[in-house]
């Protein structure tokens, strides 16, 4: 019979969390999906006791927790590990993982044992981490494998992990996975919070998702998959769209779309990529290095060696760089998705800015601004336009980065990581957005390095590796082979 470690129920917090109801199981593995920001960071203060609950119940092995000791207790039993690493870069490895343990002998730790005792418990949770390593040397995902550990050599019970989609790959991800696997063995749990798209269903046990502040469905991994959740998660937004008229923008020009063609630079090998009008191309890149050389050649930031560019009809060889606009390519970065627009200007300023590079005059002329509203009437609100893009909302300033592209009808439009956003909404919006650019018959390309947000949209799928293209089966081989 399953042991029963923490329980919620109706949990109220202000107006952001209205009635969260969860459950977790000794070495249960729970993933949690949040449709606001906001909520989640709300959640996850309650569940470290750094905020009270308003009303509920929380119960902790079966026994209600009183309310005055509730903060301490959920502070002693939960650790959360996100991207925020909280390790100390002025000490050694060992000292971060002994220094605040509990019966720990002296005021600090015995440097030559607890070196020993780190490199064996690295060895049986099978981690590779030289111990002998600076702190500030180690990479986000060995600091996450040691946090995790930590949590549990310090008495945690219960492991949250957040915020960690953008900052570990793929095959990083899998490998915490089978660290918190190990644990379970010896009856740790954890809450996965992260997006919908993260979920892993090989190592998830159940799936719960709050949306608008309440606990709408729990269910076993085994009687759902992505497509129901998906459902359940965005129901309201698919109702919403429905029936929504048609986009209307002037007529565009019959032609093939964008090509790439053998573009080489000092990483990229013979990158051929070609993305007709109207059509999503997805480039996955499978290690960072081929992520940040591509992503750098197409905002012109690295030079190119050889490789021809068409759009709109018009075949140019790549002298160098890649010169943005001047040949035919948008650009739009969602991490952070305000990176490609101006905080201290208005989102009319925004729009207007991008558009006088193609039709002159139009600071000067009020009908300009009148079209805009009109072409814009179903994306954005009348009083966002002359707000600053600084105090927006992240789901505005999404609305905004596209719209310039709705507008303006580049003849290839890059997004960069354009489900990086943490907000679930937000994340929601770009895709509507890309979709919105698809109907216009815009060509995307979408390049990024995390397998979330290649799957988090449609689309023809393209990958590279080491520098060079590969075939689709060749990517699942590496993705998906037992190492």
């Amino acid at each position: 019979m399953k042991k029963e470690r923490l329980r919620i129920e109706k949990l109220k917090k202000g107006t952001l969390l209205k009635e969260v109801r969860l459950q977790i199981f000794e070495g249960e593995t729970v993933h949690c999906v949040f449709d606001n920001i906001q909520e989640k960071q709300m959640f996850l203060k309650i569940m470290t006791g750094e905020e009270k609950i308003d009303y509920g119940k929380i119960y902790y092995k079966e026994r209600e927790i009183p309310e005055g000791q509730m903060s301490r207790l959920l502070r002693s039993k939960i650790a959360v590990v996100s991207s925020k690493s909280n390790l100390i870069d002025a000490v050694t490895i060992e000292e971060n993982i002994f220094l605040i343990r509990e019966k720990v002998e002296g005021s600090w730790v015995k440097s030559r044992r607890d070196k020993k005792h780190a490199l064996e418990i690295f060895r049986e949770f099978g981690l590779n981490i030289d111990v002998e390593k600076s702190m500030n040397r180690l990479t986000p995902f060995e600091r996450v494998q040691i946090e995790i550990l930590k949590a549990y050599l310090v008495g945690k019970r219960i492991i949250i992990l957040t915020s960690l989609t953008n900052t570990l790959s793929s095959n990083e991800k899998q490998k915490v996975s089978g660290l918190l696997e190990r644990l379970r063995g010896k009856g740790m749990s954890g809450i996965i919070v992260e997006p919908l798209e993260d979920i892993d269903f090989a190592y998830t046990d159940t799936v719960v998702i709050i949306k608008h502040g309440r606990t709408c469905a729990v269910k076993d991994i085994m009687d759902c998959d992505y497509t129901m959740l998906h459902t359940i998660l965005y129901y309201d937004e698919m109702e919403k769209r429905t029936g929504e008229r048609a986009f209307l923008f002037e007529e565009q020009k019959e032609d093939i779309g964008a090509e790439i063609a053998g573009m080489s630079s000092a990483v990229l090998k013979d990158i051929s990529i070609q993305v007709k009008r109207g059509e999503i191309v997805k480039l996955f890149c499978m290690d960072e290095k081929s992520f940040e050389e591509i992503a750098g050649v197409m905002r012109g930031n690295l030079a190119v060696l050889s490789g021809s560019l068409t759009v709109h009809g018009e075949r140019k060889e790549i002298k160098r760089n890649i010169k943005g606009l001047k040949d035919g390519i948008g650009i739009a970065d969602g991490n952070p998705a305000a990176a490609t627009l101006f905080d201290e200007l208005s989102a009319m300023d925004n729009l207007q800015l991008l558009l006088s590079k193609k039709a002159n005059g139009i600071w000067t002329k009020p009908k300009y601004k009148k079209s805009i509203k009109i072409l814009l009437k179903d994306i954005i609100t009348k009083d966002i336009y002359k707000k600053k893009i600084r105090v927006l909302s992240s789901v505005d300033v999404q609305k905004v980065l596209y719209s310039r592209w709705l507008l303006y009808s580049p003849g290839l439009l890059v997004c960069i990581q354009p489900f990086a956003e943490g907000d679930i909404q937000a994340r929601e919006t770009a895709r509507t957005m890309i979709y919105m650019l698809k109907e216009r018959g815009v060509p995307i390309l979408i390049i990024t390095s995390n397998a979330a947000e290649f799957n988090y949209c449609s689309g023809r799928e393209i990958y590279v590796r080491n520098g060079r293209m590969i075939s689709k089966d060749k990517a699942h081989q590496f993705l998906y082979s037992e190492e």
